[in-house]
């Protein structure tokens, strides 16, 4: 095993909890989706959907909360670092948005290159099901975006009731979006949810960073709300999936609901109460080094495994195997396989896409002005929420219709930003 790719002094844990939910989000993918290639084109389903006993394991399956957390718990250690010098949070979070939106840069593009390619060639229907699907994911880097936003504020967090009170301010705020949005209207409403869910587990990521949460505490928090959601769950309105399953009346997750709020402090508040054998686990030499090479090339990971999968299962269908209906025999084995696959083909495709992600690009990069006016202040950090807003709505609508104009929305949130914060500005005193 060669040396660790990266510093000894980090967090173990966070860094374990961020590449681990990203693999179990990729697993998951593959494991929900169900494809049925016939006369009249290629249909996308999911699992859930067919056999709704399934739907209980998306407790187990939805961890994107232990990657908010992480997050959070990382950014929190970045903060202190960071205001030992004279820059403020605006540029706190372009350097966070900088490393973030590189590599979502790089395969956006990759996107539009094969949509075009797939006009030109007349091939309108796959080109459709790509400007849908090849941005569905964006969804978490609006939401991050937004999050990420708010650590700076989350750092007034310095005691346990600190804690209290922060996250009875989300799941209340939740609750009341939830509440008129499903008795009043209108349901898009619920997209506030995505910056109050959402902060949950970033409030417990920086009460672990500040060790705000003892284990006994962190117990008891995860049980109450772990039961809660059982309730929210047997009184209704809510339904058991914790992602989104064809046909649902209600969406656990796009938009948010009150229901991932309380399994989001469940997992995060388990992830705390369990910190000493997820260090004693990750600080075995190998699973060290390849948490680490993973965390590296987290975004890679994440944006790219949705096109590895439709390679994977596009050329099991043209073998003949198929993955359309998950009542038959063969059905599990089909899709463990395939699941395999991906992980493993995964592997060569970040070491070779990898490199993206960590090249800083031109200007994009350059180093930021070592001080800034509050007025700057102010349009890097609007520049920066409305890319994220816009990032949401790309997700959304895809780059069909409305979605290229979010798209350009985005981009030009992210220029503005940068431009404030270029070094050859200068300081403003």
């Amino acid at each position: 095993m060669t040396e660790t790719p990266t510093l000894v002094d980090r967090d173990r844990v966070v860094d374990l909890l961020r590449i681990g939910s990203l693999i179990v989000v990729v697993a998951g993918h593959s494991i929900m989706l169900t494809v049925d290639s016939g006369p009249g084109g290629i249909t996308l389903g999911n699992v859930l959907a067919d056999v709704p006993a399934l739907q209980a394991f998306t407790w187990l399956l939805q961890v994107l909360p232990l990657f908010f957390f992480a997050g959070a718990a990382a950014a929190t250690f970045g903060w202190s670092s960071w205001r030992t010098t004279t820059r403020t949070s605006g540029q706190w979070l372009l350097g966070r948005a900088q490393r973030l939106l590189r590599p979502v840069a790089w395969y956006v593009s990759a996107v539009i290159a094969v949509l075009l390619v797939l006009r030109l060639r007349g091939a309108t229907a796959l080109a459709d099901v790509v400007a849908r699907l090849g941005v569905q994911l964006l969804w978490f880097v609006g939401a991050y975006l937004l999050v990420l936003a708010v650590v700076p504020t989350m750092q007034r967090i310095s005691t346990a009731r600190h804690v209290a009170w922060t996250l009875a301010a989300c799941i209340a705020s939740t609750a009341i979006i939830d509440a008129v949005r499903l008795t009043l209207g209108p349901d898009t409403l619920g997209y506030l949810n995505f910056l109050t869910v959402w902060t949950v587990p970033a409030v417990l990521g920086v009460a672990y960073t500040k060790r705000l949460l003892a284990p006994r505490a962190a117990v008891v928090l995860a049980a109450v709300a772990f039961g809660i959601d059982v309730a929210l769950v047997a009184l209704g309105p809510y339904e058991p999936s914790l992602v989104t399953v064809p046909g649902q009346h209600l969406s656990n997750m796009s938009p948010p609901s009150l229901l991932l709020a309380g399994h989001a402090i469940t997992l995060c508040a388990l992830a705390i109460a369990l910190r000493g054998p997820i260090a004693a686990l990750v600080s075995r030499p190998r699973i060290w080094w390849w948490t680490m090479a993973g965390n590296r090339a987290a975004m890679t990971l994440y944006l790219w495994h949705l096109p590895v999968l439709a390679v994977i299962i596009g050329g099991g269908e043209l073998l003949g195997v198929t993955r359309s209906d998950p009542h038959t025999v063969m059905y599990p084995v089909v899709v463990a396989t395939q699941t395999m696959v991906l992980i493993l083909a995964m592997i060569p495709v970040v070491a070779v896409l990898a490199p993206l992600e960590n090249r800083p690009l031109p200007w994009w990069d350059d180093p930021l002005a070592p001080a800034a006016h509050r007025l700057r202040d102010t349009i890097v950090l609007t520049a920066l929420l409305v890319t994220a807003a816009a990032t949401l709505s790309v997700a959304r609508y895809g780059l069909l219709g409305p979605g290229r104009y979010w798209l350009a929305i985005a981009v030009a949130g992210a220029v503005l930003a940068r431009l404030p914060a270029a070094r050859r500005f200068g300081p403003v005193d």
